[in-house]
């Protein structure tokens, strides 16, 4: 579950500063050209943040079910063993 966080909130990121690119543009359109080009930045940082983010949360979840897969523990224990005596038709343990 852990894992998973990183790839959600990188989505989040990458959602929100996709809007906030967006109303960036639609202003430009509507207001006009300004000097706020930094804006237009923090924007595209905050995407490719949010793309880095999901990307580290899917490698994170991607090794952590390697880890389990070769740690070699079987996925069931067995209890007990019947086994049908071969003189008797009725299984006993």
């Amino acid at each position: 579950m852990p894992l998973q966080v990183f790839s959600l909130i990188g989505m989040v990121v990458a959602a929100v500063s996709g809007g906030f690119f967006i109303l960036l543009v639609v202003r430009r359109l509507w207001v006009g050209p300004e000097a706020e080009g930094i804006f237009t930045l923090f924007a595209l940082l905050f995407f490719f943040t949010g793309i880095c983010l999901f990307g580290l949360g899917i490698l994170g979840e991607y090794v952590g079910r390697i880890f389990i897969e070769v740690r070699g523990r079987p996925r069931f224990l067995i209890r007990e063993v019947w086994r049908k005596d071969e003189k008797s038709t009725h299984a006993h343990p």
